[in-house]
């Protein structure tokens, strides 16, 4: 898929709604995950974020998952495991990682 077709796949509403709810989803699992988790911390900030807010990150996250190769025709279960994957990223580095030393 080119860069072209993956930025026209992130503006279709129906894709994005559905990645609304996919990160809605995850939100609420990242929320009670235990704590010991690497990158706890940020992942639950982001996690709070997108309940209270999960519009603004509707396209932030649609992008994301197209620049991976999700399109409207991937199934419910790839884009849940797409937005697992870029939770991550999306969360930011944790914190101890930030300063002298470290690589990105």
């Amino acid at each position: 898929m080119s860069l072209q077709d993956e930025y026209v796949e992130s503006t279709t509403p129906a894709l994005q709604s559905r990645v609304q709810m996919a990160t809605l989803n995850a939100a609420q699992a990242i929320s009670t995950e235990d704590p010991a988790t690497d990158n706890h911390q940020n992942r639950t900030s982001l996690a709070q974020q997108v309940a209270r807010s999960p519009e603004a990150f509707k396209q932030p996250f649609t992008s994301m998952l197209c620049a991976q190769g999700i399109t409207s025709q991937s199934s419910d279960v790839e884009i849940n495991a797409m937005v697992a994957s870029v939770w991550n990223t999306m969360a930011g580095i944790p914190p101890a990682a930030v300063g002298p030393g470290h690589q990105p």
